[in-house]
């Protein structure tokens, strides 16, 4: 009997002590990962139950695998196309050229100071392309000095006397105006506002002629999404190159709309500036970021053109999701993409995205403001 008493204590004791076991409490960190998107480029945020932290990687430009224009990673069934050719064409900005076309589907454009107080736009094609692109216009002085870095073509309808020949000496290729279907003429804009071209069908004209071929093509400036020194106040930008051109971008949501105000029309007001596709599609120009370079204005000397310089040294401003950034702008030679520098000195990164460059003159006027 006391045998039988003996084995139920220790029965009993074991049962409590494995109860007691399994009702202890283990503390547990469970980390989790999620991909967030920044731009195009992925970002790793990583958070713990029992601390919470962002970890985000620094930004590392791809060549093989990303835009030298926007610096967004591409789909693989556009950088896998590579080699891919640089074209720039140069587009008409008078009253009766717009709407334009072309230009929301280029990798980047640029806008630069023409004579009567008027612009024309470089729209720059590498990995994107158009089946209608234009008014194409006649080159330049400027034009060369930005479409250099990038071992880039230079699609015109002409130019004045002697400026093609000073601007292949400067190593630019030239293709002028030639026949349908490669470039055309359209029957509902008068000349000069109606030479149009297919971005594809350049390419196979100027590769069966044996055009000069960079493949390396170096991005604009710095990209990255570490910048932290940016101030707010910019969702409305006002860019005045002269008298009858004034550029106004506004915020909307992610993204500055275009206005124009063009003092040879009768519109004493911004009006929206359009794009139209071929198919007779149309909406407003916009784009994530704004990017002014001023430089000094001169004559240029074989056409004594109005021209902006773009080497050495000036001011830049930047502007991306209604904040800005001001700083320097350097260039050594016309070969060489642009560096920027903040008002510290340090190296100023552009979010990656379409960029909207303003090449100004020093006595152009910028204007930013929160509303």
């Amino acid at each position: 009997m006391k045998k039988i008493g003996l084995l139920f204590l220790i029965l009993t004791l074991v049962t409590c002590s494995s109860s007691n076991e399994s009702s202890e409490v283990v503390e547990t960190t469970t980390t989790t990962e999620a991909k967030i998107p920044d731009n195009g480029n992925e970002a790793t945020t990583t958070t713990s139950n029992s601390e919470s932290e962002e970890i985000v990687d620094s930004y590392t430009y791809d060549k093989e695998k990303m835009s030298p224009f926007t610096g967004l990673e591409l789909s693989p069934e556009i950088w896998l196309k590579r080699p891919r050719r640089v074209i720039a064409f140069k587009v008409d900005n008078n009253l009766n050229a717009r709407p334009q076309s072309g230009l929301q589907e280029a990798d980047t454009v640029m806008e630069i100071l023409v004579e009567g107080g008027m612009t024309r736009f470089l729209a720059f094609y590498m990995d994107k392309a158009s089946t209608y692109v234009g008014p194409i216009r006649s080159a330049r002085p400027t034009d060369p000095n930005l479409v250099r870095p990038y071992g880039g073509i230079l699609v015109v309808s002409g130019a004045t006397a002697g400026l093609i020949p000073a601007i292949r000496d400067l190593g630019v290729p030239v293709l002028e105006e030639v026949s349908a279907p490669t470039m055309f003429r359209i029957a509902n804009r008068k000349a000069p506002h109606n030479l149009y071209a297919d971005t594809e069908l350049v390419r196979e004209y100027i590769d069966a002629r044996g055009f000069l071929f960079n493949q390396d093509v170096n991005p604009l400036y710095d990209f990255g999404n570490d910048q932290s020194n940016w101030v707010t106040g910019a969702n409305r930008v006002t860019v005045k190159y002269s008298d009858f051109t004034t550029v106004i971008w506004k915020m909307d949501n992610d993204q500055y709309s275009r206005f124009i105000v063009d003092g040879y029309s009768p519109e004493e007001e911004a009006v929206a500036h359009n794009f139209i596709t071929r198919d007779g599609y149309s909406d407003i120009l916009q784009i994530p970021t704004v990017v002014v370079i001023q430089g000094p204005l001169y004559n240029d000397e074989v056409t004594t053109l109005p021209s902006v310089l773009t080497v050495g040294i000036g001011p830049v401003t930047i502007f991306h999701d209604g904040e800005y950034i001001e700083g320097t702008w350097r260039r050594n030679d016309i070969t060489e993409p642009f560096e920027f520098l903040d008002n510290n000195q340090e190296k100023i990164q552009v979010p990656p995205s379409k960029q909207w460059i303003h090449i100004l003159p020093l006595n152009g006027e910028i204007i930013w403001s929160e509303n």
